[in-house]
């Protein structure tokens, strides 16, 4: 069975960490692009533009919201498997328990 250092776990930590990041705003940006469409033609109608205009950006406004609680996550995830593995590396005599070897981990 193959074993993973702490040190690539943190690589692959990271790597996860800014793929969710770059696939939250690439999606982001690809909604709110396509979300624009539909109120572009309707707010090209008279009666139905001041309307149209409030949804819109209320519609913009939840969206943003809904990225960047996926960010929030992201982001404080990160710091806790950052935080895990700071402890694995902790020094066995550091802590007062029995001395174990953290530095390698299974996958």
């Amino acid at each position: 069975m193959a074993r993973f250092s702490i040190q690539q776990v943190r690589g692959l930590k990271d790597l996860i960490q800014e793929t969710v990041e770059a696939g939250t705003n690439a999606a982001e940006q690809v909604h709110q692009s396509i979300a624009k469409q539909p109120y572009a033609v309707l707010k090209r109608i008279p009666l139905i533009a001041p309307p149209a205009r409030i949804i819109e950006r209320c519609q913009h406004a939840l969206t943003s919201g809904i990225y960047q609680s996926i960010r929030v996550v992201n982001q404080v995830s990160g710091s806790l498997a950052t935080k895990a593995l700071d402890h694995l590396e902790e020094k066995p005599e550091a802590s007062g328990q029995p001395e174990q070897d953290h530095r390698s981990l299974l996958p």
